[in-house]
């Protein structure tokens, strides 16, 4: 397999890295419940993993890789849904403890709106409402982004969610303190993370162990709340 091949193989021994990590911390992975929440057919990495959870649930919008999945992760559950619009509307939903978030780069949607979306940023404000007291939560950040400059709704967003800073070039240091900042308001404490590089110099997985703690308010976070932690990055001399 040859390194320029972006889709599918070349990523998968990276997520080897990831389950080292796990493992050293600890986490019995043959204990825990696995969402993916973006399938694709299963070979970017998720076959990696598959066999050594106890149970593994994959969610894909598109129907064309069903059967695909189906084929790749025969002991998975297979659900043909919206996965943002599952977690940010659902109700009821299944709970997990380990959800791993490998959405597309850098912005995607349905065929009528492909730029609905941006990262992780559309959804991960409800991470909570899919995990059990406790989970490990993983997902992709390009800390710098190729051809960025061209890119100017991918660097807006990215501006709107990480703040007045240049969110061409994020440091892990500033990465781990701005997401556990983030989750702890949501009411998820981090138990430890860490990042694992995926793709260098641009992409990482950020690996995230986290708790759910008691509601410190009853009102619902503003959008305010979450995206902008500028003045936690400035306390922190981070800018």
């Amino acid at each position: 397999m040859k390194k320029t091949e972006i889709d599918g193989m070349v990523f998968r021994p990276r997520i080897n890295d990831v389950i080292d990590l796990l493992e050293n911390q600890g986490i019995e992975l043959n204990k825990l419940s696995a969402l993916e929440m973006f399938g694709r057919d299963g070979t970017a990495h998720v076959t990696a993993y598959a066999e050594k959870v106890r149970s593994l649930e994959v969610w894909e919008i598109d129907k064309s890789w069903e059967d695909s999945l189906k084929n790749n992760l025969p002991n998975a559950e297979i659900k043909i849904i919206d996965s943002i619009n599952q977690i940010n509307n659902g109700l009821n939903l299944p709970k997990f403890d380990l959800i791993i978030i490998d959405n597309t780069i850098p912005m995607f949607g349905p065929k009528n709106e492909p730029n609905k979306y941006c990262e992780h940023f559309d959804f991960i404000k409800n991470i909570g409402k899919i995990m059990e007291n406790n989970a490990i939560v993983i997902f992709n950040i390009n800390k710098q982004p190729f051809n960025y400059d061209h890119q100017l709704s991918w660097k807006k967003r990215r501006e709107e969610f990480y703040g007045a800073m240049d969110t061409g070039n994020l440091s892990t240091e500033f990465l781990l303190n701005f997401y556990k900042e983030l989750f702890l308001n949501l009411d998820l404490a981090t138990d430890f993370c860490d990042c694992v590089p995926r793709h260098l110099p641009h992409l990482d997985y950020f690996v995230f162990n986290l708790r759910k703690i008691r509601k410190r308010t009853e009102e619902n976070l503003k959008n305010i709340d979450w995206i902008s932690l500028y003045p936690y990055i400035k306390r922190k001399n981070l800018l």
